[in-house]
């Protein structure tokens, strides 16, 4: 049977948290510094996010600049890292290709691993249901890229939807690696036990922190961001100034870019990748392994 969080993963050996995008890892991260001392007793360094992406994620993701230089270890082979980030596999704007998710974040997952010079005995992925993972995604991106309309940003067509893809792939690059896999719907509330899950530690040892922002854009915004490009280029300035007017807030609708028949393909989409993944954890003998958290919808 597929395990639950009550099984934990095997503790030996490295930790590479891949993310993805939009699955709670902002907050997941902001768990980790006040765990540092159960993490140390545990034999396990988390590297701090911004030192490491500047050593590490963003020369893989420059195609390799500057010398390598592996992490420090004793002659123990200690410490065992966690390392956590999910610009990893791709940056946002690289995420959507016309056959994958994430094309190349297996091989940008074992580059990186080469280059730090970390053995990850588990791989852990979040996963997210299309329909709103897509709208998530796009509003990300508006933050940090030029305006693009939904619908040229959204040119990934649905047999390209697929989470279990991606898992093979990195199942393939690391044959010796568990590949720990949790859905974002079930995350809520159980941050620290997922994380219990991931290192083998308790879940009190992972204090809460302040709640994430709310994420996404307003309907509004939205809106309100498209007609301006209907009638021209949209600047940054612009982005800002409709975020400000339209406010994502508890009574504002979410940005929802579907009609209900497109929403629930992409739901019996995300179904249908799941149904994908519990065939892997049989054919894998659970190499590949879903977290199934008790009291979380099946």
């Amino acid at each position: 049977m597929p395990q639950d969080h009550s099984s934990p993963p095997s503790p030996a050996g490295d930790i590479l948290w891949l993310g993805v995008h939009k699955t709670g890892t902002t907050y997941l991260q902001s768990l980790l510094p006040r765990a540092r001392p159960a993490l140390a007793r545990a034999g396990l360094l988390h590297v701090g996010l911004a030192a490491f992406r500047s050593l590490y994620t963003d020369p893989v993701l420059n195609g390799g600049a500057g010398t390598p230089t592996p992490l420090p270890r004793d002659d123990a082979k200690a410490p065992r890292y966690l390392i956590f980030d999910e610009n990893i596999p791709a940056l946002v704007q690289d995420v959507l290709s016309r056959h994958a998710l994430y094309p190349d974040g297996a091989e940008r997952a074992l580059q990186l691993a080469r280059r730090a010079g970390i053995h990850p005995n588990r791989i852990v992925l979040g996963i997210r249901s299309f329909d709103s993972y897509l709208p998530s995604l796009y509003c990300e991106v508006l933050k940090s890229m030029p305006f693009l309309p939904f619908a040229d940003f959204n040119r990934i067509p649905l047999t390209a939807l697929s989470w279990s893809n991606l898992i093979e792939r990195l199942a393939a690059a690391f044959p010796l690696a568990q590949i720990c896999v949790y859905r974002a719907e079930d995350l809520k509330g159980r941050e620290a036990d997922l994380l219990a899950w991931v290192t083998g530690l308790a879940s009190q040892d992972f204090p809460a922190a302040p709640g994430p922002v709310r994420e996404g854009f307003s309907q509004g915004a939205i809106d309100a961001l498209h007609e301006l490009h209907r009638q021209g280029p949209v600047s940054r300035q612009d982005v800002v100034r409709c975020l400000e007017a339209h406010p994502r807030t508890p009574g504002s609708a979410a940005f929802r870019p579907w009609e209900d028949a497109r929403q629930r393909d992409l739901k019996l989409a995300y179904a249908l990748d799941l149904e994908e993944i519990g065939a892997l954890e049989k054919s894998t003998q659970d190499r590949v392994t879903l977290w199934r958290p008790k009291g979380a919808a099946s």
